[in-house]
């Protein structure tokens, strides 16, 4: 809090004080910025009044220099500190508005003013010269130090900051000059860090006093460094300009560069997935290749089958590198899949299947496959696809013989089944492809509303699957859970990282995944070694486990937790390691684009619980780490900047979209010691920082992409494709955290009064002219966007607003967004409220999870903002109150309280786990046709 002394302010009338209230107000208004460093730790709740101290000089020649420019000007050597501190401010925040704080001269401070501190706020302008931004700086302090009696608690109070015991409202780094300035008031200030000067003997002093609850020493030495870098650069040359001044010494850029990215390594990168597998077969044929919840197939097993398969595809005539499709749920013929179109030359394009019909398509006709592995069970959604996919001419069924009326539905469309390749033979085929060859595209989310096909070749794969084997000892003994969506990266390597060293991969389905019971049990029963989990589904079955006896939370023969996908929180980290002590947890981190995984952390012990993030850690072999600011030069350890990386793993762009290609994947302006023959430099646009241990920690997105449950997500495809409703004037998407570990879409529209709102099947249409018309809209937008989006990206909760919040510019003010209520949100069905004991029952759990005042008996629970990951919470804690057996199918299968209470209470429902499988295998094979929704929903894992 800014502490105020007794107003003395006799001197002025009031037409002065009110000409000094103008001047703070104007110096002051539009939106602050934050001026601070990045912490180390969690702000506390109180200023716990841990001080610490670094002082440190400044050379005796830097020292001379400063002494002549100053002797004789108008400048002193404090506006020198302060200057020269703001540019390191400047680099550190990234904002080119920049507050300080500076206390009042000693005289002043006994007058009776009622500041103990002025702010003094500066544009830095990269144009300038040093010495012109000096002027610059010296004016500002000159007119702050001209306006000393307005009181700053009614500066606050009128610019409506917020007010804490552990912050400062205005600033939170204050600078002063010892032989100048008050300091008798700084210890209440609550401000983060202090520097002052002083003349010591021939040189100059600094010393920096910090918080020790918010930064560590290092940070604070590596500021000290960064400042007395500033220094010797701008006084080698004062006419320097502010955007040519650089941190780095030639030493730092050794560290950076060759120090921190020392992993070059030697894997059979010449070679492809397909040869190093056949490989493995012949020294295990007889082991165990792959299992699923049904069968398993040794590596000899596994080979015949992909061999037969790539035959069909060589007859077919597929070329080398040839992209085809995979639309199928996980199972063994996923896997046989993948390997027969290595076998065959081809690259595959996994499509999940529980994607909107209209996506679906999208990327059979962008990827322009003309080959498309899948199941009969899905053949009855195509019927139209020889129409609007002109490149697709071969469908093969990968289970079953299709249904025969079929073949006039999918007319120009050749239809295959195991019968016709099933007679071909086992023997290997020889290789056509090679490892600078495409292994395969990856849809990731596009900012333009349409996904955009990310290319990975052999090679960068293999490095990924080798750099593991490495960093995590991988043996023969190792079985790999393999539990994520085959659209998204991680799949890769799941699937075939296994196999490529002679252990086994364990595909566990959606209804193991969801649910932490199963998922504990086959982590024992198939002796996991390794599983990779996103952060909720850990936390789901951490919370599972938690309740065992201790003498059943046993898992003897994992090895390995890792977490990826998203951002993992320090408390779920200590949790596990809670748990279990020797099974080390690994914090993976990877952009889609370059073959997964680039950095990862092991972490083998609790961390700090105060700590505020946990580091991605080291690059991976093979490849070069950068963290670049907009001009891709070099940032100084713990200065923020852009990840960016080079080396094997860089894929190959974007499949037919050269203009997203180029800005993301870019000539390497540094050197390449690791000599790739494929030297692009990709930028992931995500924000991180080095630490001093050469880990990176990372710190968001630098636009508007973001991971939801583990996927990742462009804002801007949604609102892109929110905007093309007809009702819809304006719409912006945003990520809220309201509540700790629960991330949210939330979508806030201005409804278009003079649109249209579509009922029934679009036909009519009338005008949205009142409130109770538009309260139609809610339920309509999220439908409009799940038939064109995935589930995890449709917004959990829409917010109708007059006009989107601006700011001065007129640019959207994301943080004047408000927080959505946690009331009802408007549906197609009316509310009905619980009456029996088990809807009440229902009702409180689903209020509780989903942080919604009352839901109604036909309330769908994917409609009040529920989805695939919440739904476990949900489940746990029914199975907490009813005795009866409860599948997590249920919950898709019953979305209302109503129809889960039925079934809840029904004396039929007490399938055992073998019923609950036959019953899963019977969804899946179209048996049993769920509702849309349930396809949908399943697709986050």
């Amino acid at each position: 809090m800014i502490v105020l002394k007794p107003q003395n302010q006799s001197m002025l009338t009031p037409e002065e004080l009110f000409h000094e209230k103008i001047y703070w107000l104007n110096q002051l208004s539009g939106e602050l910025p934050e001026t601070n460093l990045i912490l180390d730790y969690v702000r506390p709740l109180r200023d716990e009044g841990n001080t610490k101290s670094l002082s440190f000089d400044l050379s005796k020649e830097l020292s001379a220099a400063i002494f002549n420019f100053t002797q004789g000007s108008n400048l002193s050597i404090y506006i020198v500190l302060v200057s020269a501190l703001k540019l390191v401010l400047h680099k550190y925040t990234g904002n080119n508005d920049i507050i300080v704080g500076s206390p009042l001269y000693k005289q002043a401070s006994h007058s009776g003013l009622t500041k103990t501190v002025v702010p003094l706020r500066t544009l830095v302008t990269t144009q300038l010269t040093f010495r012109e931004f000096l002027l610059h700086v010296k004016d500002t302090v000159v007119a702050a130090y001209s306006h000393p009696h307005y009181p700053l608690s009614e500066l606050v109070r009128l610019l409506n900051l917020p007010q804490s015991q552990n912050r400062c409202p205005l600033f939170d780094i204050v600078v002063l000059w010892d032989r100048i300035h008050s300091t008798s008031d700084l210890e209440t200030l609550n401000n983060d860090i202090t520097v002052s000067g002083l003349v010591k003997g021939e040189n100059i002093r600094l010393t920096i006093d910090y918080n020790g609850s918010l930064f560590r020493e290092k940070t604070i030495k590596l500021m000290s460094q960064n400042y007395k870098n500033i220094f010797e650069c701008i006084f080698e040359d004062i006419h320097i300009k502010l955007q040519d001044i650089l941190f780095l010494k030639e030493s730092d850029r050794h560290q950076l560069l060759e120090e921190f990215n020392n992993n070059s390594r030697t894997y059979p990168l010449d070679q492809t997935i397909n040869q190093l597998f056949e490989q493995q077969v012949k020294r295990a044929s007889k082991s165990r290749a792959v299992v699923d919840n049904t069968r398993h197939l040794t590596y000899q097993d596994l080979n015949k089958k992909a061999n037969q398969l790539a035959k069909l595809l060589r007859n077919l005539g597929i070329q080398a590198g040839e992209f085809v499709g995979i639309l199928k749920d996980r199972d063994i013929n996923f896997a046989i899949a993948i390997l027969a179109i290595y076998k065959a030359g081809g690259a595959y394009v996994p499509i999940d299947s529980t994607y909107p019909t209209d996506r679906i398509k999208y990327m059979l006709c962008h990827s322009e496959v003309r080959f498309l592995l899948t199941d009969s069970s899905f053949l009855h959604h195509w019927a139209d696809l020889s129409e609007q996919c002109s490149h697709l001419k071969s469908l093969i069924c990968l289970d079953a013989k299709p249904d025969p009326r079929l073949r006039d539905k999918l007319a120009g469309i050749s239809l295959y089944d195991p019968r016709d390749f099933d007679q071909f033979t086992t023997e290997n085929l020889e290789a056509v492809n090679r490892g600078i060859d495409p292994a395969y595209m990856l849809y990731t989310s596009g900012s333009t509303g349409l996904p955009k096909g990310a290319i990975i070749r052999q090679d960068g794969a293999i490095n990924h699957i080798y750099a593991q084997f490495e960093a995590l000892g991988f043996t023969e003994t190792f079985n790999f859970l393999q539990t994520a969506p085959a659209s998204s990266d991680i799949s890769v390597w799941q699937f075939l990282a296994p196999l490529l060293i002679g252990g086994t991969t364990v595909i566990a389905d959606r209804e193991t995944v969801f649910n932490p019971e199963k998922l504990f049990k086959v982590l024992k029963s198939e002796k996991i070694a390794i599983a990779e989990l996103v952060p909720v589904v850990l936390s789901s079955l951490l919370n599972y486990i938690s309740r065992l006896p201790t003498q059943q939370r046993g898992l003897p023969d994992l090895k390995w937790m890792m977490v990826t996908g998203e951002s993992v929180s320090v408390e779920l980290i200590n949790q596990w390691l809670h748990l279990y002590p020797s099974i080390h947890v690994v914090n993976a981190y990877g952009p889609t684009e370059a073959a997964d995984d680039i950095t990862q952390l092991i972490v083998e012990k609790p961390l700090p619980a105060n700590q505020r993030t946990v580091p991605i850690g080291k690059p991976l072999a093979n490849l070069t780490l950068y963290i670049l600011n907009p001009q891709m030069q070099l940032v100084p350890i713990g200065v923020p900047g852009e990840i960016c990386v080079s080396g094997v793993g860089v894929g190959n762009g974007y499949w037919k979209d050269p203009e997203k290609t180029n800005l993301s994947f870019v000539p390497n302006p540094f050197s390449n010691p690791k000599k790739t023959n494929h030297d692009l430099l990709y930028k992931t646009g995500d924000l991180g920082r080095w630490l001093p241990d050469g880990t990176i920690e990372f710190l968001g997105r630098i636009g508007s992409q973001v991971k939801i449950r583990g996927f990742r997500v462009e804002l801007g495809e949604i609102e892109a494709v929110l905007s093309q409703h007809p009702a819809v004037q304006e719409g912006v998407v945003v990520v809220r955290e309201d509540n700790l570990g629960d991330k949210r879409l939330v979508a806030y529209v201005v409804p278009n009064f003079h649109g249209r709102l579509l009922h029934g099947d679009g036909d009519s249409s009338r005008s949205i002219e009142d409130s109770a018309i538009t309260s139609e809209l809610l339920p309509q937008l999220r439908n409009f966007l799940k038939d064109k989006l995935p589930d995890y990206m449709v917004p959990s909760v829409f917010v109708l607003l007059e006009a989107l919040p601006l700011t001065p510019s007129g640019k959207l003010d994301r943080r004047a967004l408000p927080k959505p209520d946690n009331l009802r949100p408007e549906l197609e069905v009316a509310y009905l409220p619980p009456v029996t004991e088990a809807e009440r029952m229902i009702a409180s759990i689903w209020q509780k999870v989903l942080n919604v005042e009352r839901v109604g008996i036909e309330d769908n629970f994917f409609d009040i903002g529920g989805h695939s990951l919440s739904i476990l919470q949900v489940y746990s804690q029914l199975r907490e109150k009813f005795t009866t057996h409860l599948s997590l199918v249920d919950l898709f299968q019953y979305p209302t309280i109503s129809s889960l209470a039925q079934c809840l209470i029904s004396e039929g429902n007490k399938s055992s786990y073998e019923e609950d499988v036959e019953r899963i295998q019977q969804i899946e094979s179209g048996k049993l046709r769920l509702k849309k929704r349930l396809q949908k929903s399943q697709n986050s894992l």
